[in-house]
């Protein structure tokens, strides 16, 4: 199966919400806990966040399902791209120094 390519901030986004769909599916009101950022800073704000099981738990989902994507439907971040860009170049480099 050949590769499909896509922007990176797509993939990351359709992967993210997967795992957050999930997360939120088996943590229920469990999920996002309250938390105070910057304390005693002008910028100091309240958010949602999840709490600590439950990001263990979306980062293990993330992972999976990243690798389901890549394995199963053949669709990968071109970061993977960019990178493999970058071994040609550095190899290239490389034998041109020799």
């Amino acid at each position: 199966m050949s590769k499909i390519y896509i922007e990176n901030s797509r993939f990351m986004e359709y992967i993210g919400e997967l795992a957050t769909q999930i997360t939120e599916m088996n943590y229920g009101a469990e999920t996002f806990t309250e938390t105070l950022l910057c304390e005693g800073t002008d910028n100091e704000r309240t958010e949602m966040m999840f709490t600590d099981e439950a990001q263990d738990f979306y980062n293990e989902t993330y992972d999976e399902y990243e690798g389901l994507t890549n394995n199963l439907l053949g669709v990968y971040s071109n970061t993977e791209l960019d990178n493999l860009e970058d071994i040609a170049r550095s190899y290239r480099e490389l034998k041109l120094n020799k």
